[in-house]
């Protein structure tokens, strides 16, 4: 049954929302469940009362285990690196849902166990994408004070979307403290980040990824722009020596033998106008840019609409 759209273009998926929204990762969760890497233990919770300077952020770990979310209650507000650590051997990503209009989470708990499109209240902030198990993803997000959750909408190898199983965290954004002095020892100490500004700038349109440089190997902070009429996502995917974009969908449709491809993160949803600022360590090779996410048209995932790129990184 086609999707509809609300008055501002956003798919309106039905609940539970991602019933749909990554048909195609449920098959790399199987594979990638089969590569059963070694689980990278998360940083300790660190304090956040130092304000930030310009170009940084505090962190904020974020651990995702089958299947459940452990992560602080709490969130000071501002520019906040979210590390999101897989200790699961499945794939798991952090979709961040802010609720609005004074709706609480077991507002959203009622509309998910009622069915029907996702409510109007609900607005698509993005957060990390699926890394690999045992791995972590990074994502920075611009925060504003109010009632949130994280959310995974994968599927499990039965068919379930792991937020069906209990999968879902909310947390509280507060304003942040009164300007402080900081220093680099009080920085560290207080668990905040310094990353450079975005190096390339990528905007997400119906259906495609504009970059404003080609990619090259080592660190980027890549800032994703949702530009488009309704929500998008990004997954970054290393192809296997030899594969192509194309062999990782098909072996989605169709999951036999190996994984042609290691997920690496990216940002969730995003409604129009929404930002994110992805960290990510590229090698040279060859990689897949994809949006899994149902169209508001025809409910089929973005990727059947060609939001599908490869791109060669030197």
């Amino acid at each position: 049954m086609p999707a509809s759209t609300d008055t501002s273009g956003r798919a309106r998926r039905g609940l539970p929302i991602a019933a749909t929204v990554t048909v195609a990762l449920a098959a790399v969760t199987l594979g990638a469940a089969a590569v059963r890497l070694q689980a990278v233990p998360a940083p300790a919770a660190t304090p956040a009362a130092v304000e930030a300077p310009a170009a940084t952020a505090r962190v904020v770990t974020v651990t995702a285990r089958d299947y459940a979310f452990l992560a602080p209650d709490t969130i000071l507000a501002g520019r906040t690196e979210l590390r999101l650590a897989n200790q699961g051997p499945e794939l798991h990503h952090a979709q961040i849902i802010r609720l609005e209009d004074g709706k609480t989470p077991a507002d959203l708990v009622r509309a998910m166990q009622a069915g029907g499109p996702p409510p109007a209240w609900i607005k698509e902030v993005g957060g990390p994408n699926a890394p690999a198990p045992g791995q972590t993803s990074t994502t920075i997000v611009d925060l504003e004070p109010g009632t949130y959750m994280f959310l995974c909408f994968i599927p499990s190898p039965d068919g379930k979307p792991h937020v069906m199983k209990g999968m879902m965290k909310a947390f509280t954004v507060v304003p942040a403290p009164a300007a402080t002095p900081a220093t680099p020892a009080s920085t560290a100490a207080a668990g905040i980040s310094t990353r450079p500004e975005p190096s390339v700038t990528m905007t997400l349109r119906d259906y495609g990824f504009d970059l404003s440089s080609p990619l090259t190997s080592g660190r980027h902070v890549i800032r994703v722009r949702n530009e488009a009429a309704q929500a998008h996502e990004v997954l970054f995917a290393r192809l296997a020596p030899g594969r192509t974009a194309q062999d990782l969908v098909a072996w989605t449709e169709k999951p036999e033998g190996p994984p042609p491809a290691l997920p690496l993160g990216g940002t969730v949803g995003m409604g129009r106008g929404v930002a994110n600022d992805v960290v990510l360590d590229l090698e040279p090779g060859e990689y897949a840019l994809l949006c899994f996410l149902p169209d508001a048209k025809d409910g089929r995932p973005h990727v059947a609409h060609g939001m599908i790129q490869q791109v060669s990184v030197k």
